[in-house]
């Protein structure tokens, strides 16, 4: 909030401080180390209100008109001007700060002036207003929660924000196999190490087994669900730089033939780290079945070999049938041709009714 205790208007500028490489807070304005870093205020309107409404800052141009009721930045000074505020009146302020990606797991210190259109107290303009840090009724140097500097002895032009940049780091410390080959449908073991070196916990962490896909083609495109072998999840994983982190078993059943097998840690990225590349980490050489390639083969004939037992049996019966039919049949006209020749053998007087 930035309230003007004056009994005249006013239209104050809002400048940004930061802590420079002399660890100190630098009276002049700008971001130091946190160059990479932006920060953007927007009034916020009917605060006490049920949907209350955020409107940004704008930037003007040389040509730009200066806007009423509206905070903006100048093209000229390039400071941030709130509207024209009446004695005793307050504003709401939004400070939006956009942390760079490769910002340091850390905490962090930003400052915000609010200077008097009328100058400071060395222009005899706001009377608690310095140049200097030294004083503000929000400095904590020795970190015990309280204020170094009570009012009515401190400046009350500046407020001192921490942030605590908070983020698990998750990586697959190493990963080791006893034994690579097996007989088909073997359960092997494959040892993983996994620890967060982030600064916040991690929880419900699915850690995967992917069957079949090399280690760039995961990093590219992820496990396909028809390639994972084994899925577990850890419930918990805490911060540490453990140098021999737990041993996580994860189960391989062997397959026939040689396949990649890489180690999978979040796979559908669930967890926000602040690096995404130390999740993936193949096995040093290929898993599968003793016989390799000829055990792909017996699989193959195996798989196919039924089918076509079936197959010939069906072909098998079917000639057994037309046999048998046309045996009968075969039959059934000799002995037809057999009663002919009877009848032909009589006279018409030997026949008798």
């Amino acid at each position: 909030n930035v309230t003007n205790f004056g009994n005249v208007p006013d239209t104050p500028t809002l400048h940004n401080h930061t802590i420079n490489a002399a660890g100190e807070w630098d009276i002049q304005p700008g971001m130091n180390q946190l160059d990479k870093w932006q920060i953007r205020f927007a009034l916020l309107e009917g605060f006490d209100s049920e949907f209350p409404i955020e409107k940004n800052c704008i930037e003007l141009t040389m040509t730009d008109p200066i806007p009423v009721d509206e905070c903006y930045v100048s093209a000229t000074t390039n400071s941030l001007t709130l509207p024209e505020m009446q004695a005793y009146t307050t504003l709401n302020i939004v400070a939006i700060v956009d942390i760079h990606p490769e910002a340091t797991l850390a905490d962090r210190e930003i400052g915000i002036k609010v200077m008097s259109d009328f100058g400071s107290s060395e222009a005899d303009g706001d009377h608690d207003e310095t140049p200097s840090w030294e004083d503000s009724c929000t400095l904590d140097l020795n970190g015990d929660g309280l204020p170094d500097n009570y009012s009515p002895n401190c400046d009350t032009n500046e407020q001192i924000i921490e942030l605590r940049l908070r983020a698990p780091d998750l990586e697959i410390y190493s990963v080791s196999v006893d034994e690579k080959r097996g007989s088909v449908g073997d359960m092997l073991s494959v040892n993983v190490q996994v620890r967060n070196v982030g600064n916040a916990h991690a929880t419900d962490v699915n850690i995967v087994l992917c069957s079949g896909q090399s280690e760039s083609d995961i990093k590219k495109n992820g496990c396909k669900e028809e390639n994972i072998a084994y899925r577990q999840t850890i419930e918990a994983i805490m911060p540490s730089e453990d140098p021999d982190p737990p041993i996580i078993t994860l189960l391989y059943m062997v397959e026939a033939g040689s396949h990649d097998v890489v180690v999978i840690l979040d796979p559908d990225n669930s967890v926000v780290e602040t690096d995404e590349d130390n999740n993936v980490l193949a096995v040093n050489g290929k898993m599968g079945s003793d016989l390799g390639i000829l055990d792909v083969g017996v699989e193959a004939i195996v798989q196919y070999s039924v089918p076509a037992i079936i197959l010939g049996a069906t072909f098998a019966l079917f000639g057994v049938v037309g046999v048998v039919m046309y045996g009968r049949r075969m039959e059934a006209l000799q002995r037809y041709q057999e009663k002919s020749s009877l009848l032909a053998n009589l006279s018409d007087d030997d026949i008798t009714f």
